[in-house]
């Protein structure tokens, strides 16, 4: 067993070769993958820098954030994992930090480091260096990982968006916490790790509205009238976003209207 006892989960989606090289932060720690988009010569890339990963999984099918990183801490042997991005840079001191975040607050699931982009929940709490938040936020955490499948781990009805939402609500209610520890940083570097194209955009856009129906019926938050009024005001956003020639966002109308024609089909079949 190592001795930080950590194991690193991501997942990869069409994701640029320059951003592999990051993963060199995290030798020494177990390492899983599992690229959804099936790219046979960047898991030769990365397995000439990790010989030793523990894990590397292809598959043809994108099953989306939540699947994807349930099925990776699965496989974890490790007390803890690291979930975060490819394009995510943390230094092992940051993780060794959240580590001991979570061996010193019994109450704790999950430890999340502050994110040099978003001042996140940092003026409310100025004075203390580790305090409870009740959010997640840049997709990089470390959790232990008994207590998270403990709650039930990701809620797989969410393809992309909203899971983390969603987590939290279980967090709450099965009386864990998230803490926030200053000392810890995370740098989001910008670069996309997705290559943008006409698909990604499609699925980001579907996926958002998607989730947020499945979020809003889950919590009995979801009103009839609106899903026979979003139709409609998506559908005459279109047509005014066609005719003043902005393409973009006539498009983006359009995939909310199919995500809303999605969800509806998800709700029939769930009857």
């Amino acid at each position: 067993m190592k001795s930080s006892n950590i194991s690193v989960v991501i997942l990869f989606y069409r994701t640029p070769e320059k951003v592999i090289t990051r993963l060199k932060n995290y030798k020494g720690f177990d390492l899983y993958i599992l690229d959804q988009s099936n790219d046979l010569e960047l898991r030769k890339k990365v397995k000439k820098i990790f010989p030793k990963i523990k894990y590397y999984g292809v598959s043809s099918e994108n099953k989306g954030f939540a699947k994807g990183i349930n099925f990776l801490v699965k496989k974890v042997k490790t007390k803890y994992f690291l979930c975060t991005q490819p394009d995510t840079d943390i230094s092992k001191k940051s993780i060794l930090r959240l580590k001991r975040t979570l061996e010193v607050k019994k109450d704790s699931i999950i430890s999340v480091p502050r994110i040099k982009q978003f001042k996140n929940f940092e003026n409310s709490q100025k004075s203390k260096k580790i305090f409870p938040v009740n959010k997640i936020l840049g997709a990089i955490f470390l959790a232990e990982k008994k207590r998270f499948e403990k709650i039930g781990m990701f809620d797989e009805q969410f393809f992309f968006y909203w899971e983390d939402v969603d987590l939290c609500r279980a967090i709450e209610k099965n009386n864990f916490k998230i803490y926030l520890n200053m000392s810890a940083y995370a740098n989001h570097i910008g670069e996309k790790s997705v290559k943008e194209n006409l698909k990604s955009f499609i699925i980001r856009k579907v996926y958002f509205k998607y989730g947020e129906l499945i979020f809003q019926l889950k919590y009995n938050k979801l009103k009839k009238i609106k899903i026979i009024r979003e139709p409609i005001k998506f559908f005459f956003l279109m047509i005014f976003f066609s005719l003043t020639f902005q393409l973009k966002k006539a498009f983006e109308s359009l995939c909310f209207i199919y995500a809303i024609v999605k969800f509806l089909l998800f709700f029939k079949k769930k009857e």
